[in-house]
């Protein structure tokens, strides 16, 4: 049974997010599978930075993907031009490497990443392959309605329903997200979680059967739109 954790979970956030930023922690890190490289997936994520995320990291790179780790504060989101040519400079280094086997990359965002991924990466067809986003924070996206007219890749989207961390990942916003998407015939998938707060796959009080499902959906789409070469 899904617990509710729209209280729980922001104040946990919130205190790892103090801890981090005394730290100082910041990204890239860079995580390459057994086989020395593979497809790539540029990771993005929350405001809290690369730490807490660094468990997706490396189940990708031990699923065959090769995975660089942004902190969310890395690509700035209230400049989306800068912002794509950063992430186009970065794929482009990774297709110049011998570790490159395509030439395209996945985006995966988390909170503050899931909203960069959105609003900086989601047009850019030729060199993203798909984007994958949890609880992405709208709130924070510049221009709503350029976002969604920008769309040019398919978007998936996880979403805890209960989601109320500082009003930035509203389960309402991400719904709307979702129509206009789908008005203008843009590919945009999206699951909505009951019961499900933000940050749902994170920390101590992580809810371990939406972490599971979520993930495996997460490599499904993975495998659909930026496949694993054959061994």
């Amino acid at each position: 049974m899904m617990f509710k954790s729209s209280i729980l979970i922001p104040v946990i956030l919130m205190m790892c997010f103090v801890v981090l930023s005394c730290a100082g922690i910041s990204g890239p890190a860079r995580y390459e599978p057994e086989s020395g490289g593979g497809p790539m997936v540029l990771m993005i994520s929350g405001q809290t930075g690369p730490m807490l995320y660094a468990e997706f990291a490396r189940r990708l790179a031990g699923s065959g993907y090769l995975v660089l780790l942004f902190g969310g504060k890395d690509l700035p989101l209230d400049k989306p031009d800068v912002c794509r040519s950063m992430i186009r400079e970065i794929i482009k280094k990774k297709s110049r490497s011998s570790l490159g086997k395509s030439e395209k990359a996945a985006v995966l965002g988390y909170s503050l990443g899931g909203a960069v991924a959105l609003s900086c990466a989601a047009g850019m067809a030729e060199e993203v392959a798909a984007i994958i986003a949890y609880y992405p924070a709208t709130r924070l996206i510049p221009d709503l309605d350029a976002c969604v007219e920008g769309f040019r890749v398919p978007i998936i989207v996880f979403q805890g329903e209960d989601d109320r961390y500082l009003n930035c990942c509203s389960v309402e916003k991400i719904r709307e997200i979702n129509q206009a998407a789908k008005e203008k015939g843009r590919h945009f998938e999206l699951t909505v979680y009951p019961g499900a707060g933000h940050g749902f796959n994170l920390g101590p009080l992580k809810n371990k059967e939406l972490d599971a499902e979520t993930w495996q959906k997460t490599i499904d789409a993975l495998q659909r739109y930026l496949p694993l070469p054959a061994k």
